[in-house]
């Protein structure tokens, strides 16, 4: 069983029993720095997606100050239960980054992906990728925020010290960026026990938000036909 299985099956639900009740305060949304950053750059999304939105308590309060369609896809089963019960203008669907439940007719102007990478099997994480950019319409926003390590470092996941489950820290945004189809919109540093901006945080307590934007052609330049063959 990788580790997208084990979240599908049983740690996603184990994830909100240890964070509901830090998720239901609303001082939660204060510091939250997805929030943050969409109202810093005035984005206004019509159509926005959270993959592993817990319960949905970030997507209804985007719903509500930018007045966009939400939806949530979730592996826990629980969350999504309790996410229908609490905020019913979210729009849930079961599923993980590597295996999207949409067809290839969806598409959103921002997609959001909070601390959810570092949990991705390693097997599937390009496909996660691939899925990721399948449902981002061009033109829109892909906001990331996760862990960021002076270099790439995987710890044991703490919650299941028995199993062969790890957190992989690195910044995802060079997967992105590395395909010269995305650019760079705005990034920073924070911490992440405080969730606060601070110079000069620790590698091992530094995380980072970053908002790409898909651009599908004018990365390119128009070049000479090198190598053309002569008349």
């Amino acid at each position: 069983m990788n580790q997208d299985e084990i979240f599908l099956k049983s740690e996603g639900d184990r994830w909100l029993a240890r964070n509901k009740d830090a998720i239901s305060n609303p001082e939660y949304l204060v510091n939250d720095q997805v929030i943050g950053t969409m109202m810093m750059m005035k984005l206004a999304p019509q159509s926005v997606l959270e993959i592993g939105a817990s319960n949905g308590w970030r997507l209804h309060e985007i719903g509500r100050r930018f007045g966009c369609s939400v939806t949530a896809v979730e592996p826990s089963s629980t969350a999504i239960q309790d996410g229908q019960a609490r905020f019913p203008s979210v729009q849930f669907l079961r599923g993980t980054a590597s295996a999207l439940p949409f067809d290839h007719a969806a598409q959103f102007d921002l997609v959001i992906l909070n601390f959810v990478l570092h949990w991705v099997d390693r097997s599937t994480l390009l496909r996660a990728v691939a899925e990721i950019d399948r449902v981002l319409a061009d033109g829109g926003f892909l906001l990331i925020g996760d862990f960021h390590p002076a270099l790439p470092q995987r710890v044991r996941y703490h919650h299941l010290p028995d199993q062969e489950v790890w957190t992989y820290k690195q910044n995802y945004a060079d997967i992105f960026l590395a395909s010269n189809l995305y650019e760079t919109t705005v990034s920073y540093s924070f911490d992440h026990d405080t969730h606060t901006l601070r110079s000069n945080v620790p590698p091992a307590d530094r995380a980072q938000v970053t908002l790409l934007r898909k651009c599908l052609s004018d990365r390119y330049q128009n070049g000479s036909s090198l190598g053309a063959p002569k008349p």
